[in-house]
């Protein structure tokens, strides 16, 4: 049972997000973004950078640590 769970659940983690990193047509390579008087500006390139650089779901910072308890 786990041997199979980890082929199937395996190739998952390694998936790339986003079929169209990389390429001119992604959109999640627009970013936006605002500064509010002398306060650090704030843009979604935080949010949207780790899988428009073709990021899998093991890369992203919140569910890395997660993914890597599943076996595979």
């Amino acid at each position: 049972m786990q041997h199979s769970l980890a082929g199937g659940v395996g190739p998952v983690k390694s998936l790339k997000l986003d079929p169209l990193a990389g390429t001119s047509a992604d959109p999640l390579t627009n970013k936006i973004g605002t500064q509010v008087a002398d306060f650090k500006p704030l843009t979604t390139g935080i949010v949207t950078d780790p899988i428009a650089r073709g990021g899998a779901l093991e890369d992203l910072p919140l569910t890395g640590a997660a993914v890597g308890l599943l076996p595979g």
